[in-house]
């Protein structure tokens, strides 16, 4: 008798703590006394605390008598040298948690600091896929905006502008122990940065949706976040005081999240990366003006899937249907269109391209990519 053919096994993992609605930020207190925090250093930035939105967490943090500081050097595209000074402020101090209020740069910041808290050395030592040996110290992520899912993912984005290269830690062992989403922590969000940072969560449900990896509890929650994203997004951007709307986006967040944490995601991202490291471009930005290049040089290969993703978006069911209905949604919320609009010339597109080709991305993309392809897309989005 042989022996059976071996079956695919789907690995499903959620680090982290979970707590979703209105008003959950102030609880904050309540996490860290679970873990039996004495210090804690707040990460964040000064644009953040301008809007006001640190002021709240301080209050339930003197409350409950636990000791804190500030740390508000968090800067866009954190990098490697950004990491060590919050490292150090949180020693300095003896911090034995964080907690990071902000988008995805301060909670990155956060986690990897957690990390060297933990395990001392540089971020250089962990860059790749399950590198980080023990957990990091307890952080409380609190974003302020819809968009990159730092606070619930295992992976953290830093920069190294030596190399021009964003560099990626994914570990289980590299994230926030809880997350608070709190739609009201979002509503002061402005309108382009709504718009960019939720077509990051647009991309990491449709990658996550169409890639090899994806199964179905990845897809479920995936399909789920295409349909609340597609929906709420342009009311977010149009009127950030819609609650409804910033809900909804926030929900996607975290079902995209889940799905893509477990799936990876494709060569949106892979090509994301780069644009960053050679040309500054915001990822938001860089990921939504490729996002619909790239699903038309994929719709051929996963056509049923793609045909799903447009009757999400509130579209038919059709594969070119919702490619152009991706088209429109970046006009309608007032994303570039075109990658020379961001600052990108043609002649970074070779330096890109091999550095994204290099990406793990590439390999779960639906449809082969080649380095020529990943040029021809990149002009494409020109």
């Amino acid at each position: 008798m042989s022996p059976a053919a071996p079956t695919r096994v789907d690995l499903f993992r959620i680090p982290t703590r979970i707590m979703f609605g209105r008003g959950v930020a102030l609880k904050v207190s309540e996490p860290l006394e679970q873990v039996g925090a004495k210090r804690v250093l707040v990460v964040t930035d000064p644009g953040v605390i301008k809007v006001g939105l640190v002021e709240p967490i301080l209050e339930r943090l003197r409350a409950a008598g636990i000791a804190h500081e500030i740390y508000d050097g968090v800067v866009p595209d954190p990098t490697v040298g950004d990491v060590d000074r919050c490292y150090e402020r949180a020693a300095a101090m003896k911090a034995d948690a964080l907690v990071a209020v902000g988008g995805g740069s301060s909670i990155d910041t956060a986690k990897m600091a957690a990390v060297l808290m933990t395990n001392g050395g540089s971020v250089l030592d962990y860059v790749g896929i399950d590198k980080v040996p023990k957990f990091a110290a307890p952080v409380v992520a609190i974003p302020t905006t819809a968009g990159t899912g730092a606070e619930i993912t295992i992976n953290s984005v830093i920069a190294d502008p030596a190399q021009h290269k964003k560099l990626v830690i994914i570990s289980p062992n590299a994230t926030a122990l809880f997350a608070l989403e709190d739609p009201d922590m979002t509503r002061g969000l402005p309108p382009f940065l709504t718009a960019i940072t939720g077509m990051d969560t647009l991309v990491h449900a449709i990658e996550s949706f169409v890639n090899k990896n994806t199964y179905p509890m990845t897809q479920a929650l995936a399909l789920e976040a295409i349909r609340d994203a597609a929906w709420a997004l342009p009311r977010a951007v149009k009127d950030g005081g819609d609650l409804e709307a910033r809900e909804r986006m926030l929900r996607a967040v975290v079902s995209a999240s889940l799905a893509f944490s477990n799936t990876r995601l494709g060569n949106v991202h892979a090509m994301a990366l780069p644009l960053g490291g050679w040309c500054h471009v915001a990822h938001g930005t860089a990921v939504a003006v490729l996002l619909p290049h790239v699903m038309d040089f994929n719709r051929t290969a996963a056509p049923e899937r793609f045909a799903a993703v447009g009757e999400a978006m509130g579209v038919a069911k059709d594969a070119k249907a919702s490619v152009d209905r991706t088209f429109r949604l970046i006009e309608e919320i007032g994303v570039p269109k075109r990658l020379s609009e961001c600052g990108v010339t043609a002649d970074r597109i070779p330096l890109m391209a091999k550095d994204a080709i290099q990406s793990g991305n590439i390999a779960v993309n639906p449809r082969a990519t080649t380095l020529a392809d990943i040029e021809a897309l990149y002009r494409a989005a020109l």
